[in-house]
């Protein structure tokens, strides 16, 4: 077979292939995806769906495309090639979005527009690092906050599950709690190091006194000119122990 058969062959099964993707890609309206932000509500409420890892069992898309179908009987929604990309996308970007919250640093969130909101530069390095967050900066994102109820570490309200804001809000919190806490100790070394000063003179004082004490009953006392003159050598010695302590 000639070259330029092969690459006449090869250009039709691209041109094909593109055929099919544009045949099966889908564009969802705001209410298919409210629909299924509902369902995949009720699947991650429900224990005999609810999987390890944040995920579902197996068969879940199935059961979603019939559930889809009872609320949008028109959409002729499919497991494949429809609900599972889209699935993933939004799984995508939330994790893109709480990673961005979690461990990032300049971001924000508009609770009015439901978006990620972050200066130009900051979000542009964020994404050399980090491509699955390309493209959400401002970009409305209404359904984050039953994302985190779905694709949460915990399946739950109250506590377990922030919100975009809370996350927010919660970050700014920890470094402010941080920031006192480093306050408190820089002020609980200051006093410890005065107490173990003071701590450490009373120690000193109490040793060298104790030595004297010992150094003076083991001797007799002379009486007269000797007595003084000993007593006076013993104080210098106490100051000598003193200074050598401190």
């Amino acid at each position: 077979m000639s070259t330029s058969n092969t690459e006449s062959q090869r250009g039709q099964k691209q041109a094909v292939e593109r055929i099919k993707s544009v045949a099966t890609k889908r564009m969802w309206t705001k209410q298919e995806d409210a629909a299924l932000i509902e369902c995949l509500h009720i699947l991650a409420e429900d224990s005999h769906w609810k999987g390890d890892n944040r995920t579902f069992r197996s068969g879940y898309l199935s059961y979603l495309e019939k559930m889809l179908g009872t609320k949008l009987p028109t959409s002729q929604i499919r497991a494949n090639p429809h609900i599972e990309p889209r699935v993933k996308l939004l799984k995508r970007q939330y994790n893109a979005l709480s990673e961005m919250f979690n461990i990032g640093s300049g971001f924000g969130w508009n609770e009015e527009e439901k978006c990620l909101t972050a200066p130009k530069t900051v979000f542009d390095d964020w994404v050399k690092s980090h491509p699955t967050a390309a493209g959400l900066r401002n970009k409305p994102f209404p359904f984050f906050d039953d994302l985190v109820q779905i694709f949460g570490k915990e399946r739950a309200t109250g506590t377990a599950a922030e919100t975009a804001a809370d996350a927010v809000e919660n970050l700014d919190a920890e470094d402010n709690t941080f920031l006192d806490a480093l306050d408190a100790e820089e002020g609980v070394k200051d006093s410890e190091s005065r107490d173990e000063v003071g701590a450490s003179t009373c120690q000193a004082s109490d040793v060298a006194a104790t030595a004297m004490r010992k150094d003076v009953s083991s001797k007799k006392r002379p009486r007269g000119d000797d007595g003084l003159s000993a007593f006076v050598e013993e104080i210098g010695k106490f100051s000598a122990a003193y200074r050598e302590t401190t």
